[in-house]
């Protein structure tokens, strides 16, 4: 489960077209509002949705490339920062949400972009100490999709939400960005889900080495 890759495809989706998701020109959520280090469990975390074959048992590093393995650090307490200076979050509630700041360069499609998109996250499985062993994650939308153009803006935004012209809609409040996360989930049928795979172990691929690959850091 490539996490940042995945709200990266929606980001680039949201940028060329699709204008129903949630977003804001400024956060709603702070470092302080992240889940903490006992959320989700560390260790390796996979796409549960993919047929790819994984050995649990051979090293990180001889995993096939459509593994999609994700390492979530021992000590991330749901926080990264990427080496373009962006950040993102995972804030806790129900759902949790995901707060995904994006930024395109000057040359870029859509050129000089920057803003926030937002996810909702739910937890189907626990472990004893109650952290998520299974995710599913959808984005926040403004309202109920249009039948004849699905990527379009809703024709009926959901209380608390205004469209903006150029596409996609703010929140009122933080409440209002909630209760969209919480009806999208509803309408979200078959979306993505990430399951974890094992703990990190010696002859895998280092935490540090891992997040440099990504252009990520925990802290």
């Amino acid at each position: 489960m490539q996490l940042i890759s995945m709200l990266a495809v929606a980001a680039a989706l949201f940028l060329s077209g699709c204008e129903n998701y949630v977003v804001s020109e400024k956060p709603w959520f702070t470092v302080e509002d992240a889940v903490g280090a006992q959320a989700v469990r560390p260790g390796w975390w996979i796409a549960d949705w993919s047929d790819c074959r994984v050995d649990p048992n051979a090293p990180s590093m001889a995993w096939p490339d459509c593994a999609n393995a994700m390492l979530v650090p021992a000590d991330w307490t749901g926080v990264f920062w990427a080496t373009d200076g962006t950040e993102q979050i995972l804030a806790k509630g129900d759902p949790m949400i995901a707060q995904y700041e994006f930024l395109t360069s000057n040359d870029a499609a859509v050129p000089s972009q920057h803003g926030y998109l937002y996810f909702g996250f739910d937890a189907l499985k626990r472990d004893a100490e109650g952290r998520a062993l299974v995710l599913r994650y959808w984005p926040a939308l403004c309202g109920p999709p249009r039948p004849d153009r699905p990527a379009a803006a809703t024709r009926r935004p959901w209380r608390g939400l205004r469209l903006k012209r150029e596409g996609g809609c703010i929140a009122d409040d933080v409440r209002a960005l909630r209760r969209a996360a919480e009806r999208s989930r509803a309408l979200e049928t078959e979306t993505p889900t990430g399951r974890w795979l094992r703990d990190w172990r010696p002859g895998d691929q280092s935490e540090a080495d891992w997040l440099a690959a990504q252009g990520i850091r925990t802290h």
